[in-house]
């Protein structure tokens, strides 16, 4: 695997697996669930498509998060902490009004 820093040229050229939208590469941050509940892991070097906006990972960097994982997300080596708000859609979901009977859609 390239052992390059991560830049823009290592996504330059590039196209996303998924959709064959243009990669760029970016710091991005990311929630995981652990057995203790949810972590935000930041300062993640991913390639991101300008299209789908899917997140891909190098090998070194899938390998450090499956580390992490691994460890358990161990909460004193958290960089910091942060209060994260809990929502339900439950009594939120609204069905769509019908459609008159003189719509078609193709």
């Amino acid at each position: 695997m390239d052992s390059a820093p991560h830049s823009e040229a290592a996504a330059a050229g590039q196209s996303c697996p998924r959709c064959g939208g243009p990669l760029t590469a970016r710091t991005v941050k990311s929630a995981f669930w652990s057995a203790t509940g949810v972590v935000v892991v930041e300062d993640i070097p991913a390639h991101v498509c300008d299209a789908c906006v899917e997140q891909f990972y190098d090998d070194r960097v899938s390998d450090a998060l499956r580390r992490l994982a691994e460890q358990g997300f161990p909460a004193d080596q958290a960089s910091r902490q942060m209060v994260v708000p809990v929502f339900s859609l439950s009594g939120r979901i609204v069905d769509a009004p019908p459609l008159p009977e003189d719509v078609f859609l193709e």
